[in-house]
């Protein structure tokens, strides 16, 4: 069940998501690619709780298919799809950067932080809209 927020709690989530991503280009570069990922994924997380904040005062539970339902009541708002695939994509990775025991490539590690980049900027734009 999401948690419900004050709308100005934005701000902070989107500095996490900012701490995590520059955690997982620093993980990216020193080859530590499942940090790498796993960090990128929350940046990702933090980004999107950031923009459901903003917009609908509320934030996904620990259950991260809450996230994806979220972040589609705030695509509804905002008539902007364009993030949607990239959070279901990093969500459904998560897994496989922290749990499951197996090495990370490279690949799926750049691919998943360069996601999350691109996630970090979409979000920082449009949280300078009005609500």
């Amino acid at each position: 069940m999401a948690r419900t927020v004050r709308p100005a709690a934005a701000g902070s989530f989107l500095r996490q998501a900012e701490e995590f991503l520059a955690s997982a280009r620093r993980n990216f570069e020193e080859r530590r690619y499942n940090a790498a990922g796993f960090d990128a994924v929350q940046s990702l997380i933090n980004a999107n709780d950031a923009l459901t904040a903003r917009f609908l005062g509320a934030v996904a539970s620990l259950d991260h298919r809450e996230a994806v339902r979220l972040h589609a009541d705030v695509v509804r708002i905002l008539g902007d799809a364009s993030q949607a695939k990239v959070l279901k994509r990093a969500l459904d990775e998560r897994s496989a950067f922290g749990y499951l025991g197996e090495p990370a490539t490279r690949a799926r590690a750049e691919r998943t932080v360069r996601d999350a980049a691109q996630f970090f900027e979409w979000a920082r734009r449009t949280l300078g809209r009005p609500a």
